[in-house]
């Protein structure tokens, strides 16, 4: 009742916020083909609502859409914002949630690393917890270190044709641009890059704050084990993906 623009593209939250009506849907307050408004309901409400002529629109009509969906609404709701080209790395259709979100957190430059708390006052170790030459920042760890480089080199062997490190956006760009991959071996190494970007985060973060270390070869294999085996051996191309990556080493 409140929150859905039906009265002129408007809502009656955003008419008076501070009004709040007992039952939440529209239908209860219709008898007969007619308006049955509370008499206590707000002037300026009250003459909103009976301005609508229900015997002639009786429902409400998504602008540009004959059979509006959910995805009609969601489309709406963010077109304010601008898109950015990196979107179909993170939130293709094979996307783990958890993963994705580390992975866009990573790309936005917003998981807190040690030079954005030490911008903010916060004084925290400004090394790099996997080598120790470099800083604790997006750029190094996403993948200019050693430990992280050899990591997703170990997952996805086509990236060692790079002379100098890539960063992270480069990563997805290679396997983006290049024609050696069909569609769905692309999403799966945008899925390994994801994961990779969440289980380095960890294993930073327990070095870190609990001392515990793992070899690049161990954190490889539970990469493997817990994110991508756990995944993709459910996909149509599983066995293609093996051939191709040698997934079950």
């Amino acid at each position: 009742m409140e929150w859905d623009h039906w009265c002129g593209g408007r809502s009656l939250h955003d008419i008076m916020p501070n009004y709040k009506f007992r039952n939440p849907l529209v239908k209860s307050y219709l008898k007969d083909n007619c308006w049955a408004i509370p008499p206590s309901t707000p002037y300026l409400l009250l003459n909103e609502i009976v301005g609508i002529n229900i015997i002639e629109q009786p429902r409400v009509t998504w602008d540009g859409a004959v059979n509006p969906s959910f995805s009609t609404f969601y489309t709406s709701f963010f077109t304010h914002l601008e898109e950015v080209s990196w979107h179909k790395f993170i939130w293709h259709k094979r996307k783990s949630l958890r993963f994705s979100a580390y992975a866009w957190m990573a790309l936005l430059g917003k998981l807190k690393t040690a030079d954005l708390l030490l911008m903010k006052g916060i004084n925290v170790l400004s090394d790099c917890s996997f080598c120790s030459t470099g800083s604790d920042n997006h750029s190094h760890l996403f993948f200019a270190c050693d430990f992280s480089y050899s990591v997703i080199i170990s997952l996805l062997p086509p990236l060692e044709v790079f002379l100098l490190r890539p960063n992270l956006l480069q990563t997805f760009e290679f396997f983006e641009d290049s024609q050696e991959f069909c569609c769905w071996e692309k999403i799966f190494c945008y899925f390994t890059i994801c994961s990779s970007i969440y289980f380095l985060w960890r294993e930073r973060n327990t070095r870190r704050f609990d001392n515990v270390w793992k070899s690049p070869t161990l954190l490889c294999g539970i990469i493997r084990l817990q994110a991508i085996l756990a995944k993709v051996k459910n996909w149509k191309h599983y066995d293609d993906l093996n051939r191709r990556f040698d997934i079950n080493r």
